[in-house]
């Protein structure tokens, strides 16, 4: 009974279904740490375009309704459902997964890993089906999100931040590094901005350009 109550209508046609069942997928760590921004800079601010006060709640409880799921799991889950525009920080889903834990909409299970699993109570199951079109709302305009990122600029260099984003954190604390190597870190920036800024720069029309 729970699944049918949680399963996208047919209304919203396959790429709603989609991304239910993508944003259902999660990863294998965890961190620790409302409902109110983001951990990664300008991302975090498309949370008012993405969800409406309350969504993130009724997603998270979705998603658990589905399978029972750890924070980390739900993150990489929300974010690859809005295709990287918006990723939760720990500090925004866990005080979260506490408030529906204290709301009695979610209880903990133990894993015997450390960490902690959550699933749905009568009372969340309860809450999804009187919200079950604010639901759909939400799944749908996370298709729409998805749909118009294929394609364009973000779509194309999204695995070139992420690893330019990991060398840098993974190194950014590190006392051992020569000034030079500093120097040539912060030279190859600075470069690579040159170019793209060039690159991207509006291209002045054959009519316009000089003879």
């Amino acid at each position: 009974m729970m699944n049918d109550q949680l399963t996208p209508r047919k209304s919203g046609g396959r790429r709603r279904d989609k991304v239910y069942n993508l944003i259902r997928r999660g990863g294998h760590h965890e961190h620790h740490r409302g409902e109110r921004g983001g951990r990664r800079g300008g991302r975090g601010e498309k949370l008012h375009r993405l969800f409406e006060h309350g969504d993130l709640k009724r997603v998270l409880l979705a998603l658990v309704a589905k399978k029972p799921s750890h924070g980390y799991e739900l993150i990489k889950a929300i974010e690859e459902a809005s295709s990287g525009l918006y990723v939760p920080s720990p500090g925004v889903i866990y005080p979260t997964l506490t408030l529906l834990e204290e709301q009695e909409l979610l209880e903990a299970v133990p894993t015997g890993n450390g960490r902690k699993s959550y699933r749905l109570t009568a009372a969340g199951e309860a809450e999804l089906a009187q919200h079950q079109m604010a639901v759909d709302v939400i799944f749908a305009r996370l298709a729409q999100v998805t749909e118009n990122r294929e394609g364009n600029l973000a779509e194309g260099i999204s695995d070139t931040m992420k690893q330019l984003k990991h060398t840098l954190r993974s190194n950014m604390m590190r006392t051992d590094l020569a000034p030079e190597q500093i120097a040539e870190v912060n030279q190859a920036l600075q470069t690579a901005v040159a170019a793209i800024t060039l690159t991207l720069a509006p291209q002045e029309s054959a009519a316009e350009q000089p003879e």
